[in-house]
């Protein structure tokens, strides 16, 4: 994302900062994958059968949290490979 900003320095330079965000990079499958543990890989796998696919990985502290889509379904796994079908989550499109 691009933004903006203004520096004063006696007079008004106009300067572009570039800013990184993780959710604005494209990771693909493979990447997404290996930063899943055994537990959350088969887990995945499971959800795969229904049509479900890796989205996203949050990490959250040292953990992780692997967030799947079917359609405008959200499931979520936790680092213990628990699925949970209604997290109390949203993602953006």
């Amino acid at each position: 994302m691009m933004l903006n900003t203004q520096i004063q320095n006696n007079d008004l330079k106009l300067v572009n900062v570039f800013l990184t965000d993780s959710r604005q990079q494209n990771y693909d499958q493979d990447t997404l994958w290996e930063q899943l543990n055994l537990s959350q890989q088969y887990a995945a796998c499971s959800l795969g059968q229904f049509g479900y696919l890796l989205t996203y990985v949050r990490s959250i502290g040292d953990n992780t949290l692997a967030i799947l889509k079917q359609n405008d379904k959200i499931a979520t796994i936790n680092e213990a490979g628990t699925i949970n079908i209604n997290p109390a989550i949203s993602c953006r499109q």
